[in-house]
């Protein structure tokens, strides 16, 4: 299935899943030759403008800072206790 074919449940969960796997990928110019965006993936960001642009996604949808958050902080070696206590809200 690919992304503009996914109802908004199952392209959120995908989206945050991008976000939270690649947290070094932002939206805002993906189209460009040096953004680090796979060319798999780029279909997805394109989704997500064009469900933002109509309305469909809000700004914190289009930037899910709380899943991009959640991949920085899975990759820690060594994170603080107010590290853990964030990310642990993050998840309930």
């Amino acid at each position: 299935m690919t992304a503009p074919k996914l109802p908004r449940k199952d392209f959120l969960r995908a989206w945050c899943s991008i976000s939270c796997l690649h947290p070094d990928l932002h939206p805002d110019g993906f189209e460009e030759s040096r953004s680090g965006w796979p060319r798999t993936l780029k279909p997805f960001a394109a989704e997500a403008w064009r469900r933002a642009g109509n309305g469909e996604l809000a700004d914190e949808e289009l930037y899910p800072g709380d899943a991009q958050w959640s991949g920085l902080y899975d990759r820690l070696t060594r994170p603080t206790p107010e590290e853990t206590a964030h990310r642990t809200a993050l998840k309930g």
